[in-house]
């Protein structure tokens, strides 16, 4: 059992370069974020490259589509964090209840 826990604490340890430990409502938020989901995607794409490109083993191939895996679960933190600070801000792109006078300031957000 002490085996599996160090691994787990490997693997967090792993993930620790990914988290986004910038408070949602500080300047540099957007900054921070934008690092580390371009790093997350340019890894993403180096991964897809690897795996049309090159010719892998079998375990490479199984390692590289993990790894791709693991990406899109931390794109989609990335993402949840990136809705959850549009939110805080008093933008939401799913948002039912802002009036159309207030939509202004989202239309030059998203376009």
């Amino acid at each position: 059992m002490e085996n599996i826990e160090l691994r787990l604490l490997e693997e967090i340890n792993k993930l620790q370069r990914f988290a986004l430990k910038t408070p949602i409502d500080s300047k540099n938020f957007w900054r921070d974020w934008q690092i580390i989901f371009t790093n997350v995607r340019f890894s993403q794409i180096a991964v897809r490259n690897l795996l049309e490109n090159e010719h892998l083993s079998k375990e490479e191939i199984e390692y590289f589509k993990k790894k791709l895996q693991v990406l899109k679960e931390i794109e989609h933190y990335l993402k949840e964090l990136k809705e959850i600070a549009l939110q805080v801000k008093g933008y939401s792109i799913f948002s039912t209840e802002s009036s159309e006078e207030g939509n202004d300031d989202l239309d030059d957000l998203l376009f």
